[in-house]
């Protein structure tokens, strides 16, 4: 064999040994990345599972993205989640509660809906939906309406409470007595009170719990605006009217936030078909 064979042999098979060595560096990586790290994380969810660490192993399981029956897992956990991150929850910050349909892709499923707390007192949690996330008129034929009477409060505690909770989150929906909301610039009756699991904001309500404009602008959901949101994008994000249960100036009329967050006492027709819903609740936190 002469010197240049010999050669060429040698590099061949130096060839061959770094292709094999990098070989068995890749399937490891995969190895690595596809079995043991997840596995690892599994575990250490699992672990804080047990140990009722409910918030952090709803999140890691979450983060697993499918590995094993971790989404199954994080399913059967959310509704206990939901509980734990209400009840460490103050006003201002945001928590998950429930599912509604919100980036307008039925394929995908209904999405978790995020929503702002507003109050926590005597074991129990004011929340408002973050977003909007429908558009509704606040009642379905234009006339003289009342909170009590109106086909939004209606949907409210019927289509939307069975759409977006479970029955068990359902009961943890506490019942409402949701008083006669008056026009403070106006004497339109406001109807007499209800009892009620999902409400909107008053007038007062939406001033007490929201300290200016900038706080009470609010942006729709893509669901929202394909359901015939009006919106505005001055200043920066498309942002909405949404409903007050307030009547507005006059009968016929309801009270609303404006695109700029200003709070509108004279309000929009009842039937109009562009604003907005942010709905309310109250959880009980000793559910």
């Amino acid at each position: 064999m002469t010197q240049i064979a010999k050669r060429d042999k040698k590099i061949a098979m130096m060839t061959t040994a770094v292709v094999c060595v990098v070989c068995v560096i890749v399937a490891f990586i995969i190895v690595l990345n596809a079995v043991i790290i997840p596995n690892g994380k599994y575990r250490d969810a699992i672990a804080l599972l047990d140990a009722g660490n409910i918030v952090e192993a709803y999140e890691a399981l979450v983060a697993l993205n499918g590995y094993k029956d971790s989404a199954d897992r994080a399913d059967a956990a959310f509704c206990k989640y939901e509980v734990e991150q209400l009840k460490a929850a103050k006003a201002g910050d945001y928590v998950l509660f429930g599912t509604y349909e919100q980036d307008n892709d039925n394929a995908n499923g209904k999405e978790n809906i995020e929503w702002l707390v507003l109050e926590v007192k005597e074991g129990k949690a004011l929340i408002i939906s973050k977003h909007a996330l429908d558009c509704r008129p606040y009642n379905t034929l234009w006339g003289k309406v009342t909170w009590a009477n109106s086909t939004i409060r209606k949907w409210l505690n019927d289509t939307f409470l069975h759409t977006a909770f479970s029955s068990a989150e359902r009961a943890m929906i506490a019942d409402k007595i949701v008083r006669p909301a008056k026009n403070p610039k106006r004497s339109t009756d406001p109807g007499n009170a209800t009892t009620d699991k999902v409400f909107l904001l008053s007038i007062d309500e939406v001033n007490q719990y929201f300290s200016s404009d900038e706080a009470r602008k609010c942006v729709p959901t893509a669901y929202a605006i394909a359901s015939g949101a009006d919106t505005s994008t001055k200043g920066g994000a498309a942002t909405c009217w949404w409903w007050l249960r307030s009547p507005g100036h006059f009968q016929n009329g309801a009270a609303l936030v404006y695109y700029d967050g200003e709070v509108s006492c004279t309000g929009a027709n009842v039937d109009e078909a562009t604003v907005c819903v942010r709905p309310a609740l109250w959880i009980n936190l000793d559910s």
